[in-house]
């Protein structure tokens, strides 16, 4: 028996649709990968670029006659490293065999928890250490450039104090550079990232 021109059709259209999905589900993974490998990218990039940083302090540090001072900030640097590498590490815990959407959005959530966990980093975590930097510097009394700044009169409750303003002046300035480095370094990324999620759940409300 002929097939109706109607039920041609509807094949057609069947089989159309089953072509295409393919294509649009394989769009969408390459800009996935695309975005996602940029960002894992910058993240990496922009860790280890702690730890030249870490040896520069040192060599400063050292120039100046801060050598255990200078270690001890160049510790501090690599326990941020580490920090982060634990943080990033939480990208490895989602579930690669979901769909990508669900993918998508995992990987945003994570995002959206480093940069928490990193504003909480300059709030608390920076001037805390500072503020060790200054105590250390008062019980060492080694002579080098902080010390000139340390009289036999000063106390402990003194040098306390001037750290503490050091260290909300430096956690405001870190928190200033963090928002703008972010903004250059992942802003364009992250809504990329954003408008994709959306046009993938838009798609799939659609269909």
């Amino acid at each position: 028996m002929e097939k109706s021109i109607e039920k041609i059709w509807t094949e057609a259209f069947i089989n159309e649709q089953s072509l295409i999905a393919p294509k649009i589900n394989n769009l969408y993974n390459q800009k996935s990968k695309s975005i996602i490998n940029k960002i894992k990218r910058t993240y990496e990039i922009d860790n280890k670029g702690l730890i030249p940083m870490a040896i520069i302090v040192v060599i400063g540090m050292a120039l100046l006659s801060e050598v255990t001072i200078g270690l001890y900030a160049a510790f501090l640097i690599l326990c941020l490293y580490f920090f982060n590498s634990k943080l990033l590490s939480k990208f490895k815990t989602i579930d690669v065999k979901s769909d990508n959407l669900t993918y998508l959005k995992q990987y945003r959530h994570i995002i959206s928890l480093i940069m928490k966990s990193t504003k909480r980093l300059f709030v608390f975590a920076i001037p805390a250490a500072i503020l060790s930097i200054f105590i250390l510097a008062f019980n060492i009394k080694e002579k080098s450039f902080l010390s000139k700044f340390i009289s036999s009169d000063t106390s402990l409750l003194q040098i306390i104090s001037v750290g503490f303003i050091v260290a909300i002046c430096v956690s405001a300035i870190g928190i200033l550079v963090y928002t703008i480095s972010t903004k250059i370094l992942y802003a364009t990324h992250i809504s990329k990232l954003d408008d994709l999620i959306k046009e993938m759940d838009d798609l799939k409300t659609e269909l």
